[in-house]
């Protein structure tokens, strides 16, 4: 399992692109759901059915996803919406994976790597010019 991550990480990163950031003040919730929702889910799934435990899969879900590097709005009904959408896709195709204390703990790692993308430059470096 460890051998096939480690070849399959450097060829999803190599092929994913390496910012996906939102140039508009507010990202649609729907193209949201899409990119984000369905992929984290997926991937999340994934992961958990291949016998991670969930927080593992959920590291691997965010590094393997868009949810890294989508700037969201900074909107907690947006985040909460997102959320409900990802976990019903999670529930649908994982259910029987995870209890309520993994989805629990999923929500609130999900929501705080929200609240990090719609507050990216509070976590960005600061570089002076010298």
């Amino acid at each position: 399992m460890f051998n096939l991550i480690s070849i399959l990480l450097p060829i999803i990163l190599f092929i994913a692109p390496s910012n996906v950031f939102a140039i508009q003040d507010s990202i649609d919730l729907s193209s949201a759901q899409t990119v984000v929702g369905k992929r984290f889910s997926k991937v999340f799934c994934d992961a958990i059915k291949e016998g991670l435990d969930s927080e593992f899969a959920s590291e691997y879900a965010l590094n393997n996803t868009y949810l890294k590097f989508v700037a969201f709005p900074d909107d907690d009904q947006y985040l909460d919406d997102l959320w409900e959408f990802t976990s019903n896709n999670i529930l649908d195709n994982c259910g029987d994976n995870i209890n309520f204390k993994d989805l629990t703990e999923l929500e609130i790692f999900f929501k705080e790597e929200g609240i990090i993308a719609s507050n990216r430059e509070l976590y960005l470096p600061k570089f002076e010019n010298n």
